[in-house]
């Protein structure tokens, strides 16, 4: 344990004080808050209603009450404030009181020529005020409050943070890989590698040691992923078992990329080349049919992409998770047999 402990202190310093290992452990957190604008607000999924709610034209606050039950209501306080808004960016309706003609007015932000179609303002009051005076009026519409079974499947969750989250651990996975690959590299450039072989420390203890940071950095912003993106009511302890099982692919990669490479040149563009794997994984997994997505199941990517996905929208039971995971590592585990005299050459 003590040289378990030796070691990480080890990968951490070299990592903190190369400028690509510091870029790799900082960057993702740009990248989540940057995915975390793109998520849809109440402003953009709602409709956008500036309404007059000062003087002769103001509209009463039981109409406004009615109005905010399905839109964004902005208040202004006259009828030119109202269309500077409209004249703005965005889609937005105006709504003021007409006093001479004793009527609403709903502005449109742009109205086609002939356009003779109600607006949302013009529709919620039509609605208010057959409810208020013709109670016992036949119906022209119904609404029903259960979901349609056709779209019963679908998640209420937004697909920016569903599909957002899973590439983004998907990405630290690799990020991880780089992370023990580059710290591979760096060791037999400077000759490190050297020096160990005559430590206490065993060649098992080195690569564990090597392994505890991406793991760290990967369990750390998987939460911090799912906070910012709104996803933290989900099953964390199956986010965490499919993090712990992308860390098979994360050991494969790392060592290949250290096997591989001879300078960070070298494992930088190799790291590059296996990026398209996640790439093809992620566009197999979102693009392709159903029939047709047997053709990226060789890839460990994949089924952590699929797994994730489907916790994040609540759809994964335990029995998937497992197999899913299992069947990660090992696709990890065969790739590994499969090149391991290139990659124990290349380490040793």
């Amino acid at each position: 344990m003590r040289q378990l402990t030796q070691m990480f202190k080890f990968d951490l310093k070299s990592n903190m004080s190369n400028f690509m290992g510091a870029y790799m452990i900082i960057v993702p957190m740009i990248m989540i808050l940057i995915l975390r604008f793109f998520l849809p607000s109440m402003d953009s999924t709602a409709a956008t209603i500036a309404v007059v709610t000062e003087g002769p034209h103001a509209v009463k606050q039981e109409v406004i009450d009615e109005l905010e039950k399905f839109a964004n209501v902005k208040a202004y306080d006259s009828i030119k404030d109202m269309e500077q808004k409209l004249r703005g960016a965005g889609s937005a309706e105006g709504l003021y009181w007409d006093q001479e003609n004793e009527q609403y007015v709903s502005v449109l932000e742009r109205n086609i020529k002939k356009n003779t179609a109600f607006s949302s303002g013009a529709r919620v009051i039509r609605q208010y005020y057959v409810e208020k005076y013709y109670p016992d009026r036949a119906k022209t519409n119904t609404f029903v409050s259960d979901v349609p079974e056709e779209i019963s499947h679908r998640s209420e969750i937004s697909p920016v943070a569903t599909m957002g989250g899973s590439i983004f651990i998907l990405f630290m996975s690799f990020i991880g890989a780089f992370i023990i690959g580059l710290g591979i590299v760096n060791d037999k450039e400077l000759g490190t590698n050297r020096a160990l072989q005559v430590s206490p420390l065993t060649t098992t203890e080195y690569y564990v040691g090597r392994s505890i940071l991406p793991l760290l950095v990967m369990a750390f912003y998987t939460i911090i992923a799912l906070l910012i993106l709104g996803l933290i009511h989900v099953n964390i302890l199956q986010v965490y078992v499919l993090v712990i099982a992308s860390f098979a692919i994360t050991l494969f990669f790392g060592l290949l990329i250290g096997a591989i490479g001879s300078n960070d040149n070298e494992a930088i563009g190799i790291g590059k080349m296996l990026g398209m794997l996640l790439m093809l994984s992620v566009l197999g997994g979102t693009l392709l049919p159903d029939k047709w997505q047997w053709v990226v199941y060789w890839t460990p990517f994949y089924w952590i992409y699929n797994a994730l996905e489907s916790v994040f929208i609540q759809t994964a039971s335990w029995g998937d998770v497992i197999w899913k995971g299992g069947l990660v590592i090992v696709i990890c585990l065969a790739y590994f047999m499969l090149l391991k005299k290139q990659i124990t050459k290349g380490l040793s």
